[in-house]
């Protein structure tokens, strides 16, 4: 029986690298110029979407009163640098302690929603063909042509030098 709590950390460990790899997924998602250096609150929100924890106990409000008292509670003493505006992974797994506890469940079954997400999604629209835009055939005058041109010497470009 010795051999169970040892077990149980392993699952722990493995739990915990997992959930890791759901947390760097969303610290990257929507970020450009690398700043990868915690979740911001959009994301936090996006993940709790995407893994379907946000219901009627959870509300996008809870999240977010849950991301900031996790990114005030566990800062170092002394560091003002984050702001409050991005949470590491410790802060990010005591948000969803935080969430959990309003919801009146355990932290386990946020933790397994959050890890059945594979991805972040997207959800985008897709435009409709528009007839004078996309069919070359109706343009018209100048654009059937090519478009204007400052070289060609036509009286009219010759005020766009």
């Amino acid at each position: 029986n010795s051999l169970q709590p040892a077990a149980s950390r392993r699952a722990r460990w493995g739990l915990a690298m997992e959930m890791l790899d759901v947390y760097s997924q969303y610290v990257r998602f929507g970020e450009t110029g690398g700043n990868t250096t915690g979740l911001t609150s959009r994301n936090f929100v996006k993940l709790a979407k995407d893994a379907k924890i946000v219901d009627k106990k959870i509300s996008t409000t809870t999240l977010d009163l849950a991301f900031t008292k996790a990114a005030r509670a566990l800062t170092t003493s002394g560091d003002t640098s984050w702001g409050g505006k991005r949470i590491s992974f410790d802060q990010f797994v005591y948000a969803l302690q935080l969430c959990a506890e309003s919801a009146g469940c355990e932290p386990d079954v946020l933790y397994a929603k959050c890890l059945a997400v594979s991805a972040p999604s997207v959800k985008a629209t897709i435009a409709d063909n528009v007839k004078f835009h996309d069919d070359k055939s109706t343009f018209t005058a100048v654009a059937r042509n090519g478009g204007p041109s400052k070289i060609d010497g036509q009286a009219w470009s010759k005020g766009l030098n």
